[in-house]
């Protein structure tokens, strides 16, 4: 087993901060009202009473659940420590995080979701991508109904290596300035992205699907996890029975942990199906670091053949190199991170934006409320009513934005709605002049992340571009709130 090593480091990790409000508690049925009129309840608390805390800070995404008792606050610490350790090649003399790559994208979590928050775009077209993961596949299935994976590149490409070995290759991105105008004449500018791939080890042939996905900010992580399916089943209206034009849909995914087909509720095309899922993947992937889940290299093709018996950062021979129960540590500090409380929601044009979000339909898709379930992992995260803005579904979001890459049920123009909370946050915690909106990152403000809707939010989009710019702005200022 790996060393026990942990940084206790900051103070503001423990989550001794108070939350705001602890209103009395109401039933499901009296505080549940109907997502359409925007009557929410403790619409402040995005987390819950259990899940919210009071911090407006480049730390706001970092903070555990107030609540958390001391036992499990060590837990969050040590995987917190995990999570902002920089992984080295074996061998090392620090064994406890040793066995990076040999292929990877990054070598600690905390390099993409920086403080928890968002990854960003390459400042000039000769950067690499640091905080952008390629997804990659061939045409047709696996065996249980997910990518295909490419013979040399698997599913993801990896643009780094350890000095033993080569990348997959490099990846850039160049940008296209696109003018949109509005019906009142103002214009907004958006960049379309275009990717360049270079340096294919051994001249490999490019796989037929690809995909740009951006690191996403983190924090209400294990809320979302704690919501029944039946909560995000009821959002569901695949055949559009209701006549709206939104026809949002689940996707089901394989749990390798499992061994069973679940639904997805993580990832850009809800193609994970928990957290637990979601992290060791991202081990696996970005860092090269296997786990309990995924302990075998993520290698492919000539990679396999060529790497497969380099050092690895095992300790024990056929032990992953994060191991139980450090593995179970990195995932409970993911899921027992809280959201930032609103700042504003009582301000007057905020209100109104409010008001506006739900003419132009926003949350049909980005449902403001609703409950959690129960959560035996972590019981502060049990039957709390939350804000994510988000349905967890897919929806067909446009041939603007379609990545043509099928990930499960999920079609190349289908992505999940992304959740909102917290959004308002997002340049403060990551202090870049962007917010870095979507799944590839191309929408640098709220008003571009609209403008790139299409599909079934085109309708919306429309009547966005249709309200007077003092409108637009108001509600603009509402989801900056969240």
């Amino acid at each position: 087993m790996k060393k026990l090593i942990v940084f206790i480091g900051l103070a503001t990790a423990t989550g001794l901060l108070v939350v705001g409000n602890q209103s009395c508690q109401k039933s499901k049925d009296d505080v549940l009202e109907a997502n359409e009129t925007m009557n929410l309840y403790d619409e402040a608390l995005q987390g819950g009473n259990n899940g919210t805390i009071n911090l407006a800070t480049n730390l706001a995404f970092t903070q555990a659940l107030p609540g958390l008792p001391t036992s499990e606050v060590i837990n969050f610490k040590v995987g917190r420590s995990f999570f902002h350790t920089a992984w080295v090649m074996a061998p090392a003399s620090t064994t406890a995080v040793d066995g990076l790559g040999p292929l990877f994208n990054t070598n600690s979590c905390n390099s993409c979701h920086i403080e928890n928050g968002r990854g960003r775009t390459p400042f000039s077209q000769t950067e690499s991508l640091n905080s952008i993961i390629i997804r990659v596949s061939d045409a047709g299935e696996d065996a249980h109904g997910g990518p295909k994976p490419n013979p040399d590149f698997g599913l993801q490409f990896r643009n780094k290596s350890t000095l033993n070995a080569s990348p997959d290759g490099d990846v850039t991105v160049s940008y296209t300035e696109k003018k949109i105008t509005y019906p009142d004449g103002s214009s907004a500018s958006l960049r379309e992205p275009s990717y360049h791939f270079t340096k294919l080890r051994g001249g490999a042939a490019f796989p037929q699907f690809y995909s740009p996905r951006i690191a996403n900010q983190i924090a209400g992580a294990g809320l979302l996890d704690a919501i029944s399916e039946e909560t995000i089943l009821s959002f569901a209206d695949e055949l559009d029975a209701n006549a709206d034009g939104i026809s949002g849909r689940p996707n089901y995914v394989w749990d390798d942990e499992l061994q069973q087909t679940r639904l997805g509720r993580f990832g850009w095309k809800a193609n994970e199906p928990s957290v637990r899922q979601q992290a060791a993947g991202a081990l696996s992937g970005d860092m090269g670091i296997t786990s309990p889940i995924y302990p075998n290299p993520n290698l492919w093709g000539t990679a396999l053949a060529l790497y497969s018996k380099l050092p690895s950062g095992s300790d024990t021979p056929g032990e992953p190199e994060l191991p139980e129960p450090l593995f179970s540590n990195l995932v409970f500090y993911v899921q027992g991170l809280s959201v930032p409380q609103r700042r504003a929601w009582t301000n007057p044009e905020v209100l109104r934006g409010k008001a506006l979000f739900a003419q132009v339909s926003c949350n049909k898709c980005h449902k403001p409320q609703m409950p959690t379930g129960s959560f035996p992992q972590i019981p502060l995260l049990s039957n709390q009513v939350i804000h994510p803005y988000t349905d967890l579904l897919l929806h067909d979001m446009g041939p603007a934005l379609a990545d043509g890459r099928k990930d499960f049920l999920a079609e190349g123009n289908e992505w999940r709605t992304a959740p909102l909370w917290g959004i308002g946050l997002v340049n403060l915690v990551n202090n870049n002049s962007g917010m870095f909106l979507l799944h590839d990152g191309r929408a640098r403000t709220i008003e571009e992340a609209i403008l790139w809707h299409g599909g079934e939010a085109e309708k919306s989009k429309q009547s966005f571009m249709n309200l007077p710019k003092s409108d637009r702005d108001a509600l603009i200022k509402f989801v900056n709130d969240l």
